[in-house]
């Protein structure tokens, strides 16, 4: 078993880049947590190799990333769940990048990890039904939560190719691992 403290070996970006996940209600940001991503080269931009929540931040960007964030979340025209991604330059400054819906990989690892059914908020949101106050009962305050890294995979072994890349159209399936915890699938 992998600790979800070590780095994967085939890491190729040094620089970290962050996702502040949040819900928007039309009307109030609920912060759901920042998730730090471990790049690899691939074809164009870099593939995330593996995620983890939550990401550890220094005081002051922690501070940064949760302000920009709320405020580019809350000019958005539709309630939803949504991702701020940040580049972190030399200087730890974060470096806002785009703004977007939260992706259902994410989605069912920010579930599993903060034990919320985000999916079932998202359906009440859409239909009007939802209650701030039902999120924050949900999200088991004063809580702390263990380190976890999530790795998208392709059983290329299981289907006998070799030399192949995973892509996002490519994964099939996932792996969960907790600090002091066993792992999941």
């Amino acid at each position: 078993m992998i600790e979800a403290t070590q780095i994967p070996k085939n890491v190729v970006s040094s620089i970290p880049t962050l996702e502040f996940n949040g819900l928007f209600d039309g009307q109030v940001v609920y912060q759901l947590g920042v998730i730090g991503e471990l790049k690899d080269q691939g074809v164009g931009k870099y593939q995330t190799l593996a995620k983890r929540y939550p990401a550890h931040l220094e005081s002051d960007l922690a501070t940064k990333v949760t302000a920009t964030s709320e405020r580019v979340i809350s000019q958005q025209d539709t309630p939803g769940l949504y991702q701020v991604l940040y580049q972190v330059d030399g200087d730890a400054e974060g470096v806002h990048e785009d703004v977007s819906p939260l992706t259902a990989p994410d989605i069912a690892f920010m579930t599993k990890v903060l034990g919320i059914n985000l999916t079932a908020i998202w359906v009440r949101l859409m239909i009007g039904r939802f209650s701030g106050q039902a999120l924050v009962k949900a999200s088991h305050e004063g809580t702390t939560y263990h380190d976890a890294i999530y790795r998208a995979h392709f059983p290329y072994a299981d289907y006998h190719l070799t030399n192949q890349k995973s892509a996002p159209a490519t994964v099939i399936g996932a792996q969960i691992e907790r600090a002091n915890k066993g792992s999941e699938q």
